[in-house]
């Protein structure tokens, strides 16, 4: 699919949306998964197979709760599948925090977006995503602890 962002499945007045949703998204997307894989063609992969998913079921998926979060969720568990071994110093949050802990750390500290840029993305509201980032660093500041 690459930057093309086709949903031949949606309907001709939902592919505007899809489109815009993927462009809007793509860069962050493709910059947490270059976090998690190290491989930038793998990266690439993996967040056009995101997109690849979704564009085939657009439709459905605009009718969950949050569609940030169910895309986030999404792109999290691909990335996971794809996640080299030897993951840097940012991909090791996964390794020893909860998932939605260490992407935020990963968007936020290490990718340096802003939060609430990161909790759009995560489909959190600003002040969850505050919780998160701080329960990430209580967590790892006692992990040094040890």
């Amino acid at each position: 699919m690459g930057e093309n962002y086709d949903c031949a499945s949606c309907p001709p007045s939902f592919r505007l949306e899809f489109a815009a949703f993927c462009e809007a998204n793509r860069d962050a997307y493709l910059r947490y998964a270059q976090v998690r894989i190290e491989d930038p063609a793998e990266a690439k992969r993996c967040v056009d197979a995101v997109f690849d998913a979704l564009g085939a079921r657009w439709i459905a998926v605009l009718r969950s709760e949050c569609l940030a979060a169910r895309v986030w969720g999404d792109l999290r568990t691909e990335a996971g599948y794809r996640e080299s071994g030897a993951a840097g110093r940012a991909g090791k949050f996964h390794a020893v925090l909860r998932e939605d802990q260490a992407d935020i750390m990963v968007l936020h500290r290490h990718l340096r977006l802003p939060v609430g840029h990161a909790a759009s993305l995560m489909g959190l509201a600003d002040h969850d995503a505050r919780a998160l980032l701080r329960g990430a660093e209580r967590e790892l500041a006692s992990l040094l602890e040890c």
